[in-house]
């Protein structure tokens, strides 16, 4: 009874499923990572071969290119939530872009006016993601307050602040 008390206790419970499915996550990003390192190794043996051929044109090649970087800014994506367990929106939304250029190159002629509405609209919204997020990290930088010392009840700005 003792052993399923001590197993049981609610902070140990929890750190070892928290252990566990982080665990699981490392495993799941790890495969992912073999993955798309099986897959670029084979768009670019693709891509190697395609070069070479006389039956592809200069079009139909930049498609296959561009999937190449598709797949290294995922691949680099996945080295970077690995080492410092972060998810870095403006990697995603660089790739996004590099999708969204695929595609349109490999579409372009077929497009209406409707889908070059729609991509304006979704390329403002990825412009918006990317940017936003380093302009407010520019402007809290920026930003100087004043906070009254509890001792002397003086004034200390930001700059003192961070040297106390």
């Amino acid at each position: 009874m003792s052993l399923i008390k001590r197993i049981l206790e609610p902070h140990k419970l929890h750190q070892k499923l928290g252990d566990l499915f982080e665990f699981f996550e490392d495993l799941i990003i790890v495969i992912l990572t073999i993955i798309l390192f099986v897959l670029s190794l084979m768009a670019l043996f693709d891509l190697g071969q395609a070069t070479f051929s006389h039956k592809y044109s200069f079009m139909d090649l930049i498609p296959k290119f561009l999937y190449v970087f598709i797949l290294a800014e995922l691949f680099r994506l996945n080295i970077v939530y690995l080492t410092q367990r972060i998810i870095d929106t403006s990697l995603i939304v660089k790739t996004t872009l590099i999708a969204i250029l695929r595609e349109v190159i490999i579409k372009a002629p077929g497009l209406k006016f409707h889908d070059y509405l729609g991509l304006s609209i979704l390329l403002g919204v990825l412009a918006l993601i990317y940017y936003v997020p380093k302009f407010m990290k520019e402007k809290e930088k920026n930003i100087k307050f004043r906070v009254r010392s509890r001792k002397s009840g003086k004034r200390i700005s930001s700059q003192n602040l961070e040297q106390t």
